[in-house]
């Protein structure tokens, strides 16, 4: 069994013959966001057919390929396309048929899928339904339909996981060329966490990571709604760079609206097992909560953070969280240029992955990615850094600063 495993990878695509090649490409386009990769027989040229060709593929005689090609749908198998004609066809295969019957499509949000899939072309068999058994989880889902010329479609999402948790199952990557919400500015609450008192803090940076992070990815509306969702939590080290605050960690969670914040903070799943979850580790009383609206200054929008993730190569990030406080006195005009100025200077720094900025209730809250302890402690060092520091004694604007190891 060894020696076969070090031969035999996986599946590597599926073969599905269609009546027209052209329009079975524009219906996964548009449903799916299907990538065309090449064309294994072009159409303008001459058909593969022959005795040969019958041979090796199990065509019946006089068949002629006229086109083939290859696409592929996020990090999956690809799959091949087959125009033949010149030979009989039978309607696509049914459910009760031997032998391949359907394709299965992970979907992030069941209901959007739908509309792509219907919208294209495809015609569902019902409306989407509970799985069964094994897989009939909160958030889990599935609905069956048919692509225009008759094969089955399944569409399939399972944030829940399985019942049995010791069993594991391949599922495809989330697609990073897929913009996650029609949104043109998202929301962004970030939460400065204390833990309960009653648990250290390793046990609530165990539960924050193992056991809330997993629980939260649960809730039904989250895959609306959530575009990100990620934790932080100190540094065991120490840095004579910059004091840090006494909070345990922080959560940042990205909403593609206002409305879907309260959609998905006013869910059953949420207030039945996620806020209960809350109170087993954190201390509400001392956790401090902002609201804003992010304006991301380098990296580009949140679409396009997504499509081109921070630096994956790099073993690990350092996160500087600075909270500037400042009275209704001071003015934000004033306050928005010495921080474009600092801008300006820290993103030419090789060693910063990303400079972003939020606002919200007499507060703004700069965050910086480096790459490396040594990378933030250059950027501190730098004259520019006291400039801002000054300007912000100027201002009599205080400002509070953590340092936080990043974990997606």
């Amino acid at each position: 069994m060894k020696k076969e495993k070090e031969i035999i990878r996986g599946i590597d695509h599926v073969g599905i013959t269609v009546p027209d090649i052209e329009a079975a490409t524009k219906f996964f386009e548009e449903a799916f966001h299907a990538e065309t990769l090449y064309d294994v027989q072009p159409k303008n040229q001459e058909p593969m057919n022959g005795s040969e060709v019958e041979k090796q593929l199990g065509l019946p005689k006089g068949s002629k390929i006229v086109h083939m090609r290859l696409l592929q749908i996020g990090e999956s198998i690809t799959m091949e396309l087959f125009k033949i004609e010149n030979a009989d066809q039978d309607n696509a295969a049914s459910l009760n048929d031997f032998g391949l019957q359907h394709l299965a499509i992970y979907v992030d949000d069941m209901s959007k899928a739908t509309k792509l899939f219907t919208a294209a072309g495809g015609e569902l068999l019902s409306e989407p339904h509970s799985l069964a058994n094994m897989e009939n989880q909160p958030g889990n889902s599935g609905v069956y339909g048919k692509a225009p010329w008759g094969t089955l479609i399944e569409l399939i999402t399972y944030p829940g996981g399985l019942k049995d948790k010791s069993i594991t199952r391949w599922t495809p990557k989330v697609q990073e060329n897929i913009k996650y919400s029609d949104a043109t500015q998202i929301v962004k609450m970030t939460m400065f966490l204390k833990r309960n008192p009653e648990i250290s803090h390793d046990e609530f940076v165990k539960h924050h990571i193992e056991i809330h992070g997993p629980l939260f990815q649960q809730i039904p509306e989250a895959q609306s709604h959530v575009i990100r969702y990620i934790q932080t939590h100190p540094l065991k080290e120490q840095t004579d760079v910059l004091e840090t605050n006494s909070y345990d960690g922080t959560a940042e969670l990205w909403f593609d609206s206002l409305d879907g914040l309260e959609t998905v903070l006013t869910s059953n799943f949420y207030k039945d097992r996620v806020f209960p979850d809350e109170k087993t580790f954190l201390d509400h009383d001392n956790t401090l909560i902002i609201i804003g609206y992010q304006d991301v200054i380098l990296g580009g929008d949140f679409e396009k953070i997504e499509a081109k993730p921070l630096d994956t190569k790099v073993e690990s990030k350092l996160t500087a969280i600075t909270t500037l406080k400042y009275s209704t006195e001071n003015s934000e005009e004033k306050i928005l240029e010495v921080l474009m100025e600092l801008k300006t200077q820290v993103v030419t720094e090789k060693g910063c992955i990303s400079f972003s900025l939020s606002q919200a209730d007499n507060k703004f809250i700069i965050y910086e990615v480096f790459k490396s302890r040594k990378d933030l402690e250059i950027h501190k060092s730098q004259p520019y850094a006291k400039s801002f520091e000054e300007k912000l004694n100027n201002m009599n604007i205080s400002s509070e600063v953590q340092i936080l190891e990043t974990i997606n």
